[in-house]
């Protein structure tokens, strides 16, 4: 699924407005969220460091994964700095795809190998059990053949 953050700076209040779309199908995106931030929170925000504007910039209803709030506050400051002394600041939009973050998450042969030591070492469990089953099956026998069966003394 894609994901857009649109970020908007109010040139006259200087607060912010970011917009969270998602893709509902093929390039139509679809408002879900809206969050506004007044100048004075975000720029407290910016002044103390990145991790304090992150925790401003989440709220209840707009919570991104860390990889996308990173790139959303670099936004941010890169907005509030670039726009000091300008009338007019253009939306920012930030397009996130699922698909692509999963496929760089996911580095082949890693998932390979932790599986196939798990798998031997099932396997191994395995052998290990069997061999113990097979030893306590042979005792059994064993002590079963030398003691006397109850129905033969009955006779």
């Amino acid at each position: 699924m894609k994901q857009k953050y649109t970020l908007l700076k109010n040139q006259e209040t200087g607060g912010l407005t970011i917009q969270e779309h998602a893709e509902l199908s093929k390039d139509l995106f679809s408002l879900i969220c809206e969050e506004s931030y007044d100048a004075e929170t975000i720029q407290k925000a910016m002044g103390e460091n990145k991790n304090v504007l992150i925790d401003t910039l989440r709220t209840p209803n707009l919570y991104p994964i860390a990889e996308y709030i990173e790139k959303i506050a670099d936004q941010v400051i890169s907005l509030y700095d670039s726009s000091a002394g300008q009338k007019e600041s253009s939306p920012v939009e930030l397009v996130f795809d699922d698909v692509e973050l999963f496929r760089k998450e996911e580095a082949p042969g890693e998932i390979e190998n932790e599986e196939s030591v798990e798998i031997e070492d099932l396997l191994e469990d395995d052998i290990e059990d069997e061999e113990n089953i097979e030893v306590e099956d042979e005792a059994k026998d064993a002590s079963e053949e030398a003691s006397p069966d109850d129905t033969d003394n009955l006779a």
